[in-house]
């Protein structure tokens, strides 16, 4: 019995025109509970799965089952009160918004692509992402209290036939301890007067602030938005950011501010309660040969410090470090593609993986130069905390995976068992038209006890 749905992570603002799509003679095809599925909405997920390339054939029969699921879902949240404020969909909403107008290029060929003005477009989707929400809530009250115990990930691994247990790559954990270059004070006010000088020419009316963001902002993400952040809530960028946002009135341009990734200057666009829409300019201070080489020297007395053992790598990350992610877990790189602290080699940084190619576990490297998630420079050290050769998982090495396994089957199981339970108990309707559809769970036995029952 299929238990991963196919469909329900599908974004809903997916880039397929569901508005210019040719008009079809719609019909209700299906109904659970209160909730209704119309034939148009079979048509336009499996359209939006074309459009995604889902591997293999997309059925009417497929997708119909994925959407009763989905409704059979929405409904019990109903019925249970699950509560979705406005706030929560008005937050969601415009950071999914945010991607499509990135994806598109912007707001007007956004506006354009739909026919539709963002005021319709927010209005058109907000119930649709509302029940969306209510959909994910009610998958997470029924996956609440589950617990996989170590008996039970060993249960598990003893009944996966030992040929098929999965083949684990290469592995490694790090700790690293990073040291970026003091700037100059002429340097950070060389930074803070072009920043002001900006402000200036903008107020001025000599240029907008769009234009001088597309020319200099050293923010990859947004200068070629004309630094456009898009509708974001508080907490969505640093505390940095959200300080000078709240105090800044709409069209009101702020004076340069610092945060760990350089100085800013931010226009605010419109402010909306907890939520605001705003461009900005990052400038980075420029380093010279002479503090890179000053923060490697600091670096490599550091490392002496470690190698002789006055004191401990986790202590001197702690203290030292200029990483404020690893600092606080002793030096730990983490992995954010998977939330752990385990890298495959193919997986790492070049720079890295070549520091560490020649390292015993628990050696540490030399500094060597890098560049931060946003081209800063600096240098780092890293300590090979643990390595893993390529092997078939085993409890020892990769109880962590095999428990992650464990707890999906378990998770699978139980929502399996939940939807037969709620079909036997929720009124199903499903169309003649769709009863030879050979679905994974009994829609269709259940659809033919309520139409006996409305007979009596």
């Amino acid at each position: 019995m299929r238990s991963v749905l196919i469909f329900i992570s599908i974004l809903f603002l997916s880039v397929s025109n569901t508005f210019g799509q040719g008009k079809t003679i719609d019909e209700i095809i299906a109904v659970v509970g209160d909730e209704i599925i119309l034939y148009s909405d079979v048509q336009i997920q499996k359209n939006q799965l074309k459009q995604q390339g889902y591997p293999g054939t997309i059925s009417d029969c497929m997708v119909l089952e994925e959407i009763l699921f989905e409704k059979l879902l929405l409904n019990q949240a109903k019925l249970d009160s699950l509560e979705v404020t406005d706030d929560m969909v008005n937050v969601e909403l415009e950071k999914r918004l945010a991607v499509f107008i990135k994806q598109i290029g912007s707001v007007e060929k956004l506006e354009a692509y739909y026919g539709k003005s963002m005021a319709e477009i927010r209005e058109e989707f907000f119930d649709v992402l509302k029940d969306q929400i209510l959909v994910q809530r009610m998958q997470g009250t029924i996956a609440d209290g589950l617990n996989v115990t170590p008996q039970d990930v060993k249960v598990f691994y003893n009944n996966i036939p030992q040929d098929s247990l999965p083949f684990i790559n290469a592995s490694v954990e790090l700790a690293q301890i990073v040291k970026y270059p003091e700037v100059g004070r002429s340097e950070i006010e060389r930074v803070r007067n072009r920043l002001r000088d900006f402000k200036n020419q903008v107020e001025s009316g000599q240029d907008d602030f769009e234009t001088l963001a597309a020319l200099y902002s050293q923010d990859p993400g947004s200068s070629s938005k004309g630094g456009n952040l898009g509708m974001q809530s508080r907490g969505t960028w640093v505390p940095e950011f959200d300080a000078v946002a709240f105090n800044l009135k709409d069209g009101e341009i702020s004076a340069p501010f610092k945060t760990n990734y350089g100085w800013h200057m931010m226009q605010m666009i419109e402010r909306r309660g907890e939520m605001y829409d705003a461009n900005h300019i990052l400038l980075i201070p420029q380093t010279t040969s002479s503090e890179l080489s000053a923060a490697q020297t600091e670096l490599d007395s550091i490392r002496l410090l470690v190698v002789r053992d006055s004191i401990s790598f986790a202590f001197a990350a702690s203290k030292y470090s200029d990483d404020e992610r690893s600092k606080n877990q002793n030096g730990m790189m983490v992995n954010n593609a998977k939330g752990s602290t385990i890298f495959e080699m193919d997986e790492l940084d070049p720079t890295i993986f070549m520091a560490i190619d020649t390292l015993k576990l628990g050696q540490v490297s030399a500094p060597f130069y890098f560049q931060g998630d946003n081209r800063e420079k600096g240098y780092r050290i890293v300590k090979l905390m643990s390595e893993t050769e390529p092997h078939r998982a085993n409890l020892k090495d990769d109880y962590q995976s095999l428990q992650n396994m464990a707890s999906q089957k378990l998770s699978a199981e139980n929502m399996d068992k939940w939807v037969q339970q709620k079909i036997a108990s929720t009124y199903v309707k499903i169309i003649p038209a769709y009863t030879d559809c050979d679905f994974d769970y009994p829609w269709l036995i259940k659809d033919e006890e309520a139409s006996k029952a409305k007979k009596l």
